[in-house]
């Protein structure tokens, strides 16, 4: 029998050497735990895979089983030791079981595997019969079995521990241990935690963590929460953001994790500011145990040191944010939020803003309807709202949409009141839609109350009473491969604004898009859209709207588009506010050379013929050598005078395998040098963490975080947006 490894316990019982009454053979079969003997083993054969054992109850299976039977006996196993117990199964060399105490030891090559194909290896493991749990000593091992918002991490968890006690269920609690995702030959990180705890499909929980780097303390985070499963998506800090800027000067922000079930959890946030102050607050998750509800509180407090009340006149600011949902039924749900900003001043009080929305939402078989409640104050000032929402289909080609809006405003010696209506009715047919409308705006607006100046006005708008809209099912004009859509309306319209009220016709007609290839590089593409309106005041609105794009390919590695538009608007409309339409004519040019993602450089630029203007000349280019590597450039050209405007420049490149840098500013012409210089340098430690630095010029800011490989939305670079164009205007609009 081998000896124990020093420092761990001793055996729960040295079994005699065999006499004839033992039991010494080859065990080919299988003991249970407890047994009341062994019995003669099956012969080896091609036999199905053993049942796993009743509740309550382990399989041991042996190269050597010998021992008594007697209530106070207990028997040793030698050679290929398995141990089978609800979901996870133990191997060692030797085991030996105490039927007094009920208490099995394995030793030498131990390891635990669970059903999930987690693993771990021990000195030793103790097996207690009569209460289903192992306790296994110098523990270390790992699993995948880890989610961080919502997403599986990269690789795998491991953790090491003196001692870890492992019920039948699956829970699992590792004293003086430590965690890391770095590999356990190249440990670059690691969080250790005086008892780690694992509840199953549920949470992995550190107690007393620290974050170390190495072998230098970083932080302190109190209680380190990892979740096991993927319904848990919130956002979640582990290390403290470290930088300085002009603003604020030297500033730490340190987040520390509290867990108490899946229902309640949350961060504190305790931060420093060497120019401001001190910053104290709290994140609270919170949800219902049935899952029928739940939502968020977050508090944040900013105490203002002497300099920046000196500054500002401010001693803090307060800051609240709550969040609930409710789902009372299967039909009926309802949410609340709530905000709440107030300051201390130095030497008056200031008042704070709050904002309340409650909504309340019932969703039936063939219905849906919704009310809203919204409330904000900030001292005397008040504003109410409320909102109602039913629609209900009456067939899958009927429905109809009932909509009731009120809005009130309260403020010193004024006070406003607008109250609204929308009906629709939607018809679904075979060839087309329609839908009736009526929409009203009615209320007034008083200024001065109580004083001998106090006015009423009128709210104004444009009242819908009725509109009818009917829309012809999209057709193909097959000869000319032509789409064509039609649209109607007519209505009743008062525009209160402009004192009046008449009738309105609309006929719409859109043709296109329309594709045509010209030979074999060139592509044609034109739609046009004719319109008139109508009025009972007697008065004609006309336009036609036209656009024509030719796009032609030089190659495989350049292409130029012309691209005309332009619309004509003829007639006059009383009813200015609902349908004024301005004719343009205006052609944009777009030229863009290429050799598929290494290089791009794009050049474009507008010509308006009403008002005979050159836009400005806009050009990028963009460059990428690899797939890591990229330089972007873009620069504009005014024609009129102000000449090329600063050059916008982006780097981005690997410095070596474990270093990246970043780099965006603009380099101006006029001054001769660089602007707005934005640098980012990253650290690849042992692919396992990374250290990020960013130094922001314009703000005066440096910036240090460290970000967890394994964590998905941690790993993405930093500091540049890497898609579109770098300069104000858009190429190609």
């Amino acid at each position: 029998m081998s000896t124990p490894l020093p420092g761990t316990p001793a055996p729960a019982l040295t079994t005699p050497t065999p006499s004839s009454e033992d039991f010494p053979r080859i065990n080919r079969g299988a003991t249970p735990i407890p047994t009341s003997g062994p019995a003669a083993s099956p012969q080896p054969g091609p036999s199905a895979a053993l049942p796993p054992p009743g509740e309550g109850l382990a399989r041991l299976t042996a190269d050597q089983i010998y021992g008594n039977s007697s209530p106070s006996g207990g028997f040793t196993a030698t050679g290929h030791v398995v141990l089978v117990y609800g979901d996870s199964n133990v191997k060692s060399d030797q085991a030996v079981y105490n039927a007094v105490t009920q208490t099995l030891r394995a030793t030498g090559h131990v390891v635990f595997t669970q059903a999930n194909g987690d693993s771990a290896t021990a000195a030793a493991l103790e097996y207690h019969a009569d209460s289903d749990r192992a306790t296994l000593l110098g523990v270390s091992g790992q699993t995948t079995a880890i989610y961080h918002e919502g997403r599986q991490i990269q690789g795998q968890l491991y953790y090491r521990g003196e001692q870890a006690f492992i019920d039948g269920n699956g829970h699992t609690i590792i004293k003086n241990g430590w965690v890391t995702t770095c590999d356990p030959r190249h440990v670059a990180y690691h969080i250790t935690g005086k008892e780690i705890e694992v509840r199953p499909h549920d949470r992995l929980i550190v107690h007393s963590s620290a974050l170390f780097l190495g072998k230098l303390l970083v932080a302190a985070l109190g209680l380190f929460v990892l979740p096991l499963t993927e319904a848990e998506s919130r956002p979640t800090a582990y290390a403290p953001r470290v930088g300085y800027n002009s603003t604020e000067g030297l500033f730490v922000r340190n987040f520390l994790n509290f867990y108490r079930s899946p229902q309640w959890y949350g961060t504190y946030h305790v931060d420093y500011f060497q120019k401001v102050g001190v910053g104290l607050g709290a994140d609270m998750y919170f949800q219902r145990r049935d899952g029928r509800g739940g939502g968020s509180l977050t508090l944040y407090n900013l105490r203002n040191n002497s300099r920046q009340e000196d500054l500002t006149g401010t001693k803090n600011s307060t800051q609240a944010n709550l969040n609930v949902q409710r789902f009372f039924n299967e039909h009926l749900t309802g949410s609340l939020q709530f905000s709440y900003s107030g300051q201390s001043a130095v030497f008056t009080a200031l008042p704070p803003t709050t904002s309340a929305n409650l909504s309340v939402t019932h969703t039936g078989a063939r219905s849906n309807t919704s009310y809203i409640l919204t409330n904000t104050s900030t001292g005397p000032s008040t504003s109410f709202g409320g909102i109602f929402n039913h629609t209900i289909a009456f067939s899958p080609a009927f429905s109809q949409t009932v909509g009731l809006n009120l809005q009130d405003s309260t403020n010193p010696q004024s006070f406003s009141r607008a109250v609204g209506l929308n009906l629709d009715t939607h018809v679904s047919a075979r060839s087309f839609d329609a839908d009736l409308i009526t929409s009203t705006n009615h209320g007034f607006s008083t200024s001065g109350v109580g004083t001998p100046f106090e006015t009423t006005t009128p709210v104004i708008g444009i009242q819908r009473v009725p509109e009818l809209t009917l829309r012809a099912r999209p057709f193909l004009i097959s000869s000319l491969r032509l789409p064509v859509s039609l649209t109607l309306v007519d209505g009743i319209y008062n525009d209160e604004y402009d004192n009046i009220e008449t009738s309105r016709y609309e006929a719409n007609a859109q043709f296109g898009p329309a594709l045509l290839k010209v030979g074999n590089s060139t592509l044609l593409n034109a739609s046009a859209t004719v319109r008139q309106d109508a009025y009972g005041s007697g008065d004609l609105l006309g336009s036609i709207n036209e656009q024509v794009s030719l796009q032609q390919f030089f190659g495989r590695h350049a292409d130029n588009t012309l691209s005309y538009s332009a619309a004509s608007v003829r007639g006059y409309t009383p009813l200015p506010s609902l349908d004024r339409q301005f004719g343009f004519d205006q052609i944009n040019e777009s030229l863009n050379i290429y050799n598929a993602s290494y290089y791009r450089f794009t050049a474009f630029t507008s010509y308006d013929f009403h008002n005979k203007f050159l836009s400005i000349v806009n050009y990028q280019l963009n460059v990428q050598p690899s797939s890591s590597s990229l330089v972007t450039l873009g620069t504009s050209y005014d024609p009129h005078g102000t000449g090329y405007s600063p050059l916008a420049i982006t780097l981005a490149t690997p410095l070596s395998r474990n270093d990246y840098f970043q780099f965006s500013g603009s380099y101006d012409f006029k001054q001769h040098g660089l602007q707005g210089q934005n640098y980012f340098l990253s650290h690849t430690v042992n692919d396992c963490y990374q250290v990020r630095v960013a130094y922001l010029q314009p703000l005066k800011e440096v910036d240090l975080s460290v970000s967890l490989l394994a964590f998905p939305g941690e790993s993405a670079t930093f500091g540049i947006n890497n898609n579109g164009p770098i300069i104000a205007q858009s190429f190609g609009q």
